[in-house]
C-alpha cells in the first residue's frame, strides 16, 4: 500500500467518523427534545402533532425552505396547517435556548431519517451553525413564521379547513375534581401548587406560558403532549379518561369557563375543541 492511499483512507475513515458523530448529535438532541411530540419514527401524532417523516423532504425542495425550516426550529409555529392529508392546528415552541450546533445537528438528523434522505433535492446541502445564527436575526413570531410558511412553495402553509379545532371548549366541574387529584397525586412536585413553582423546575402550567404554549390551538394538541411528556417516569401511562380530567383541571386554572358536558376523552373530539379564546 502507498503512502497515498494510507493517507486517503485515513481521511475517510476520520470523513465518516465525523459523519457518524454528526448523525448521533443530532439523533440524541431528537430524542430529548422533539420526539416526546413528533414521536421516535418521525411519525407525529394525528390531531396534535404533525409527521416529520416523508414531509421534511418537501419543505427543503424550495430555494427559501431552509430558511423557513430554520425559522420553526428557533422561533416555533403557529396556526393551522396541512401535513400528508392530515390537519393540524396547535402551536409549535421555540427552540432558541439550544445552541447553533444542536438545531443545526437535529435539522440535518430529521432531513436524513426515516428515508427522507432519499427525497433530499439534489442541490441539499448539510445545516451549518454558522447558518443557524445567522437565522436568528430578525427574531421573528410564531405567527410570523406560520405567514412564511404560507409563503414558502411547497411549505404545505393551506389552512386546514375540514377539520380545524372550531367547537369552544367544554369540561365539568366533577372532571375538574378529577383532574385536580390526579395533579396532586402525579404533578405537584414537578409544577407546584400554584402551577408554575414546582421543586424539580417543571414548566409553568398557567398564565402566559400557558397562553403561548397551547392557547391557539385545540384540546388535542394539549392532551397529545401531556401523553407523551406525562408523568414523566411512565408517559402514557395514564388512562384517556384521566388524561382528559386533567386538562380540565388545567382548562379551569386558566380561566377556561365549566359547563355541562365533559370533555371527551377521545382526539377526534378533542381536535374539534379550540382553545382560542374570543376577543
Amino acid at each position: 500500500m502507498t503512502t497515498a492511499v494510507a493517507a486517503a483512507m485515513v481521511v475517510a475513515a476520520a470523513f465518516s467518523a465525523h459523519a457518524q458523530t454528526g448523525a448521533n448529535a443530532g439523533a440524541g438532541v431528537y430524542a430529548a427534545n422533539c420526539a416526546a411530540c413528533h414521536q421516535a419514527g418521525g411519525t407525529g401524532l394525528a390531531g396534535a402533532f404533525p409527521p416529520l417523516a416523508g414531509h421534511v423532504a418537501d419543505i427543503l425542495k424550495p430555494a427559501d425552505g431552509r430558511i423557513y425550516i430554520g425559522k420553526v426550529l428557533l422561533f416555533g409555529l403557529e396556526g393551522a396547517i396541512t401535513v400528508n392529508g392530515g390537519n393540524y392546528d396547535g402551536a409549535m415552541p421555540s427552540w432558541q435556548a439550544l445552541s447553533d450546533n444542536d438545531i443545526a445537528a437535529v435539522l440535518n438528523y430529521v432531513s436524513n431519517a426515516w428515508d427522507n434522505g432519499k427525497s433530499l433535492p439534489p442541490s441539499f446541502k448539510p445545516f451549518t451553525a454558522d447558518e443557524i445564527k445567522a437565522l436568528r436575526t430578525p427574531e421573528l413570531t410564531s405567527a410570523a413564521v406560520y405567514a412564511l410558511r404560507a409563503a414558502t412553495a411547497g411549505g404545505g402553509g393551506s389552512p386546514a379547513t375540514a377539520t380545524a379545532a372550531t367547537s369552544p371548549v367544554s369540561f365539568t366541574a366533577d372532571q375538574v375534581t378529577h383532574g385536580s387529584d390526579i395533579y396532586v397525586d402525579r404533578c405537584v412536585q414537578c409544577h407546584g401548587d400554584t402551577l408554575d413553582n414546582g421543586e424539580f423546575g417543571g414548566a409553568p402550567l398557567n398564565g402566559s406560558y400557558f397562553s403561548k404554549h397551547w392557547g391557539g390551538g385545540s384540546v388535542a394538541a394539549l392532551v397529545a403532549f401531556m401523553k407523551a411528556k406525562m408523568p414523566p417516569d411512565r408517559p402514557g401511562s395514564l388512562t384517556d379518561q384521566s388524561y382528559a380530567a386533567l386538562a380540565a383541571f388545567l382548562l379551569d386554572a386558566n380561566g377556561y369557563p365549566k359547563g355541562d358536558k365533559e370533555l371527551p376523552p377521545d382526539t377526534p373530539a378533542q381536535q374539534a375543541m379550540s382553545l382560542k379564546r374570543g376577543p
